[in-house]
């Protein structure tokens, strides 16, 4: 048995940066993999309860309970194992971890997950983990993440960045760096460096990150033409399209739209 609840914001210091937390749940019989694709609104996720795997070449590694893990570049299959909890903040701006802490994100997602205790300070997940334990439902939970949310901003983004990140949602991915590099009257450079800085991969990597995640979510009626919404998004050559879709899913666009690859997509991160 599994279950995904999706709660939102109330706090408002939080509401423009947070778009929800989500409380992700599954019973100890639940041993299936799953595949959880490339994307950019998990900024972190506390496991209470059971253990959460990921695998790396061909074993799976137990995962921090209190971490992130690195969703920008490549698909990667998971497992749990026993009555599992996992609760996800999801952030309106991608990566948005870096509004809290002054590591740059292209030094945390050097490695495919990190600990919280890499970014703050022990103690401070220390009272974190004891605020969660000692919470009795859900609603309790979410103001215990909210208020050391709250406790921990210490940035705010750089207009530039924020215009930059709308600009590539807006269009769908559908744009090349030197286009926004001549809109925003800036250098290529000062675009890459943000994005190394803010989101942990550089400005070309995300515009292709959010190209495959328009396609993927426009053609999550199998009913679709995939070749039309590669045009929504911007793909002009097939094979780019196809080389593209290869590195985020691993397998090619038709083969991922069969029944079999497309049921194991967990709802979790992907839709």
């Amino acid at each position: 048995m599994e279950s995904v609840v999706s709660y939102k914001i109330s706090n408002p210091l939080l509401i423009d940066k947070i778009a929800s937390i989500v409380f992700w749940r599954r019973s100890s019989d639940h041993t299936e993999s799953t595949i959880f694709l490339p994307n950019n609104i998990c900024g972190f996720g506390l496991t209470l309860s059971g253990s959460f795997y990921v695998k790396n070449d061909t074993r799976f590694h137990l995962m921090p309970m209190y971490g992130t893990r690195n969703t920008l570049i490549k698909p990667s299959e998971i497992r749990t194992e026993g009555d599992f909890l996992n609760v996800s903040v999801r952030l309106k701006i991608p990566n948005g971890l870096s509004l809290f802490t002054k590591i740059p994100m292209n030094v945390i997602y050097e490695e495919d997950a990190v600990s919280l205790n890499d970014i703050f300070t022990n103690q401070e997940i220390s009272n974190l983990s004891n605020s969660l334990l000692e919470t009795k439902n859900d609603e309790e939970k979410i103001k215990v993440i909210e208020l050391f949310l709250v406790s921990r901003i210490i940035f705010s983004h750089p207009p530039l960045f924020v215009e930059l990140i709308n600009k590539i949602h807006t269009s769908n991915g559908n744009c090349r760096v030197g286009q926004l590099a001549s809109h925003f009257s800036v250098s290529e450079r000062t675009i890459h460096r943000l994005f190394n800085k803010l989101v942990g991969i550089n400005a070309i990597n995300y515009i292709n990150l959010i190209r495959f995640r328009t396609v993927l979510q426009l053609s999550s009626n199998q009913n679709t033409d995939i070749l039309s919404n590669a045009l929504v998004a911007g793909y002009y050559d097939q094979s780019h399209f196809i080389k593209d879709f290869k590195t985020f899913s691993s397998i090619r666009p038709l083969e991922f739209f069969g029944k079999s690859s497309f049921d194991k997509v967990s709802d979790f991160y992907n839709f």
